[in-house]
């Protein structure tokens, strides 16, 4: 008893009964029995302050003298949680914190996991451009009709009619099941076309104009991205304009340049987001039945806040032979980028051949062409002698032409392709020039 008193580790001690061994423990529970042949009897150690006068297990007064001063707070001994009756045979769990700190550690474990997981698939995106592809999201589905797939496969008859190809997709004709038929585009190079295809829906989404290609609905599914347009009767400008088989007069030259000038000067000055079209060229300037131009194929468009500053984007975009030099000078982007593909456009209506005709090469082998003819025109615009616009202007017109409106509309194709985006027109400066010249020949 001594001994046991003595030791902060003695939670109490056993007497065998017959050769009255007394043996001391450290531990109250080690997984033996003792057969019942063998009696014993166990004295536990309690504190005195614990009254254990109504428990029904025998009391020993071996323990009711005072116990001497024993300081066990420096001692790592855990509290008793189980009591072991050998008589019961009943097993109590022995490692109960053991498998809760198990659990706790797993399930933190697991929860870590999922939460990696999900920012690993989103490391790409910034916050700002993960609300605002959903914001993309919403707006493309609250505005246009979804098609599947399978309806436009049967809208299209698998796709048999190609009506042309552009730099991000095939375009088809198709009917659709109110008989209404339209213009689908089939975006390709999905890697890129994705991003192209939420542009063109939100610019789309945004804006409107009578004279603007409308979108009925769209196709988004698996890796299927298609826009389900508004079919325009007699194709694009440059199927007319590069043809051999219709002529567009005078007249209808001049309309058609005063009509993107005015879908263009709406984009830039009357939206309540500047819309900067970044793709201007004969391909995306579609003709109604009354050779109306509508602008198409917003795919590579640039949406800009009014007030907000102008930041260049990340890579060049537009087609070569259309695209301004600032887009490779890496100066700052704005609607002056619209008005120099809009110059090339003017130049190619008066000329009725193609610009990119003039040389193959590079984007800078092409400006630094057009830069020689742009000091030409402008050399020669100063001249008293205007015989020379007779041999400019498509010969396929017979010189059937308004002398005045072809010089004017030449200072404005010299104005627009000027490197100086300061000096460069602007579409509203654009459409009142042409404006007046309607005016006059009328």
């Amino acid at each position: 008893m001594d001994i046991c008193m003595g030791d902060c580790t003695c939670k109490g001690f056993q007497y065998k009964e017959g050769d009255g061994l007394c043996y001391t423990k450290a531990s109250l529970f080690s997984g033996w029995t003792y057969p019942i042949n063998d009696p014993r009897t166990i004295y536990l150690k309690l504190p005195a302050r614990v009254n254990v006068s109504d428990t029904a297990f025998p009391r020993s007064d071996v323990f009711d003298s005072a116990p001497p001063h024993l300081d066990c707070s420096q001692m790592n001994i855990p509290p008793i949680l189980q009591v072991h009756n050998s008589n019961t045979g009943a097993e109590e769990p022995k490692w109960i914190y053991f498998y809760g700190f198990i659990a706790a550690f797993f399930v933190v474990e697991v929860s870590f996991i999922a939460f990696a997981w999900f920012f690993v698939l989103r490391r790409e995106l910034r916050p700002s451009e993960v609300w605002a592809a959903e914001e993309e999201y919403k707006v493309m589905t609250s505005h246009f009709r979804r098609y599947s797939y399978r309806e436009l496969v049967k809208a299209t008859m698998d796709f048999k009619v190609e009506l042309g190809r552009g730099s991000s997709g095939v375009v088809y004709k198709g009917v659709l099941e109110d008989e209404r038929p339209v213009a689908l585009k089939m975006l390709e190079h999905i890697s890129r076309g994705k991003e192209e295809f939420q542009a063109e829906l939100s610019v789309i989404a945004r804006i409107y104009h009578m004279n603007l290609v409308r979108i009925w609905g769209f196709c988004s599914e698996g890796s299927h991205r298609l826009l389900v347009c508004e079919y325009v009767e007699n194709g694009s400008l440059a199927s007319i304009l590069f043809s051999d088989n219709i002529l567009l007069d005078w007249k209808q030259r001049f309309n058609i340049a005063l009509g993107v000038a005015k879908r263009l000067a709406y984009l830039h000055h009357e939206c309540l987001e500047w819309v900067i079209h970044c793709d201007v060229k004969p391909e995306n300037i579609l003709l109604d039945q009354n050779f109306e131009p509508k602008i198409t194929d917003f795919g590579l468009a640039k949406l800009l806040n009014r007030g907000g500053s102008n930041q260049n984007t990340s890579h060049v975009r537009g087609t070569t032979g259309y695209i301004a030099p600032e887009w490779i000078s890496g100066r700052p982007i704005t609607s002056k980028v619209d008005v120099y593909s809009y110059g090339i456009v003017l130049l190619e209506l008066l000329s009725g051949s193609r610009v990119s005709e003039l040389t193959v090469g590079s984007d800078a082998e092409v400006h630094t062409v057009l830069r020689k003819l742009v000091t030409m025109l402008a050399d020669k615009l100063e001249g008293g002698d205007d015989s020379w616009i007779d041999e400019f202007v498509d010969c396929k017109l017979g010189g059937q032409f308004s002398y005045v409106q072809a010089r004017t509309m030449i200072k404005l194709v010299v104005s627009c392709l000027e490197e100086d985006t300061r000096k460069r027109s602007t579409m509203e400066s654009v459409v009142q020039t042409l404006l007046s010249l309607d005016e006059d020949d009328k």
